[in-house]
């Protein structure tokens, strides 16, 4: 931008990042990889990081590096929207300062990362899921190393810390799923006998159960930490599911989504499931998040589809932003 005007418009929006909000406010972030919209001897559309307030509805404030390949983000709540981080097609973008400066962290061995996982209870200790296993920084960012002894196959595609013990690290691989009980140094296969897993989630309060999304072979659920895993297909006539998110105030409403799926809503629990796709012209999902501060707001990030959101917890969708865009993961957080 080279207009005075547009210079501050540009400071508004990164300072907005950072701002906390009141209880009934959220940010919601979302990363586009790749956008379709391009037009020869025209401005074309960013890609990258976007935020924006619920009230902003289809507007969105870019922030971070232009033009990126970006596939993941987080937003430590602890943090309050001060540190940020962009998984990105050229390594590791973190922020310190609300969006204001980045920064990238990684060096030539870390590219393609797929997912970021801070540690909630240890800031300098993060977690990168690349196609060529699973890298972590244990000083903040400064220094990298590679954290695969024991793993089956290095396609990795989600890293989650344990909500409840931060010893305890899962990731998603083309192997299966994998569990570590020491922050990464060693893995052991999670019970579960299939592969293609492509994301892996844990339940807001109770820690003993996990929901695993997989490539060809459906959605898998444990109640008690892995010893047992059930299949939970009632409902459902997809194999392939890349996202699942549950409600953080009521549990026991979940959703899923991910080739061609749209999006299966649960409310009891993961064990019976049904399509809700009334406004979806996009049916391949590879995102889905609610809002905490109100549970009937869902957001959908649909694979050239761009972001959907809900308001009425997914009865009907409604497209609010990045048409023709792959969007590759969307994270709210209430502040």
């Amino acid at each position: 931008m080279k207009t005075r005007h547009a210079g501050l418009l540009v400071v508004v929006c990164l300072a907005l990042i950072g701002k906390p909000l009141n209880a009934q406010e959220s940010t919601v972030y979302a990363t586009v990889v790749a956008t379709k919209l391009f037009v020869v001897g025209a401005a074309n559309p960013r890609t990258g990081l976007f935020f924006q307030r619920p009230a902003d509805d289809t507007v969105w404030h870019h922030a971070g590096p232009v033009n990126i390949r970006a596939f993941g983000t987080s937003v430590p709540p602890s943090a309050r929207g001060k540190v940020l981080y962009i998984a990105a097609g050229n390594g590791l973008h973190k922020s310190t300062d609300g969006g204001a400066t980045w920064r990238i962290t990684t060096d030539w061995r870390i590219t393609e990362v797929l997912g970021v996982s801070p540690d909630p209870t240890d800031m300098n200790t993060v977690y990168v899921a690349t196609p060529y296993g699973v890298f972590r920084t244990t000083d903040g960012c400064a220094t990298w190393a590679e954290a695969n002894a024991g793993l089956g196959a290095l396609f990795t595609s989600c890293v989650l810390v344990d909500r409840s013990d931060s010893r305890k690290v899962y990731c998603a691989t083309e192997d299966g799923v994998y569990r570590s009980d020491d922050r990464g140094l060693h893995w052991k296969r999670f019970g579960l006998s299939v592969g293609g897993a492509r994301v892996v989630v844990q339940h807001p309060r109770d820690p003993l159960t996990l929901i695993v999304g997989t490539e060809d072979h459906g959605l898998y659920v444990t109640r008690n930490g892995g010893k047992w895993w059930t299949k939970s297909e009632a409902g459902v006539d997809h194999s392939t599911f890349y996202a699942v998110a549950f409600d953080p105030n009521s549990p026991d409403t979940v959703y899923a989504g991910g080739y061609v799926t749209g999006v299966y809503k649960s409310v009891d629990g993961a064990r019976s499931w049904k399509r809700m796709n009334a406004g979806l012209t996009v049916l391949t999902i590879h995102s889905l998040a609610v809002d905490p501060a109100k549970s009937e707001r869902v957001y959908a990030a649909a694979y050239w589809g761009g972001v959907f959101r809900s308001d009425n917890g997914g009865a009907i969708w409604r497209n609010v932003g990045h048409p023709d865009s792959q969007v590759y993961t969307i994270v709210v957080e209430p502040f």
